[in-house]
């Protein structure tokens, strides 16, 4: 059988993950499962989503590729089927930010037991950094990539227990670890979002009213914030 091909976002997603056994949550049709094992980044996945669609697919998919007796697939709401300690790493990817952050509370023992995680939001990524600074994890890599005209951040965070780990504005919003590496698609990014925030911003100027001036503040607040990760790039 062929190597499957993912797609450029998710080929970022599974290059990140490192660990023996792994739970892949809201697995989809189990792609990622399948790739993961097939290159040898696992010896084993739980492959696991909501829904029983998915679920079936992906059953379909894992036999397909013969790999029923590496890959187990679960119905279930996020870890709720996972036991403590059956994954060293979990890959959760291709959902709003808000979303993550509750399947990550409510497999909060997970967590407490060390699981490494491989994390792609789909939005407010902060807050999700910032979930992680609260429970004890240190983003220890991440990855920003472009695919199909939109842009992709992958986290990797490791539980560091009861050390204090302190991230600025600027880096719970666009990454520690991109600002650090200075990374180019992430400057791209920040300075189209520049652009966009001033354009939003003359438009608003044009209306004049109490609730656009509010808003022409927030926008102003986000721009510095921006200009204040800009000067990480030298």
């Amino acid at each position: 059988m062929s190597e499957i091909k993912l797609s450029k976002r998710m080929q970022a997603v599974a290059d990140m993950v490192s660990g023996e056994y792994v739970a892949d949550i809201g697995c989809d049709h189990a792609f990622v499962s399948a790739y993961l094992v097939q290159t040898g980044r696992a010896r084993k996945v739980i492959a696991m989503d909501v829904k029983k669609g998915p679920v079936n697919i992906a059953k379909d998919n894992i036999a397909t590729y013969g790999l029923v007796n590496q890959i187990e697939v679960r119905l279930s709401d996020g870890f709720d089927k996972l036991e403590v300690g059956e994954a060293d790493c979990a890959v959760i990817a291709g959902m709003g930010g808000p979303l993550m952050v509750r399947i990550l509370q409510n497999g909060i023992r997970h967590l407490e037991h060390g699981i490494k995680l491989v994390l792609q939001p789909q939005s407010d990524v902060g807050l999700v950094r910032t979930f992680l600074l609260e429970c004890g994890y240190c983003i220890v890599d991440e990855n920003m990539l472009i695919d199909e005209g939109k842009y992709y951040t992958v986290i990797k965070a490791e539980s560091i227990g009861q050390r204090e780990v302190l991230y600025s504005e600027e880096e719970l919003l666009y990454g520690p670890i991109l600002l650090e590496k200075q990374d180019v698609v992430l400057k791209d990014y920040l300075l189209k979002q520049e652009q966009t925030n001033l354009q939003i911003i003359a438009n608003l100027e044009k209306v004049c009213t109490k609730k656009s001036n509010n808003r022409i503040d927030e926008i102003n607040m986000q721009n510095k914030v921006i200009k204040k990760a800009l000067q990480k790039y030298t």
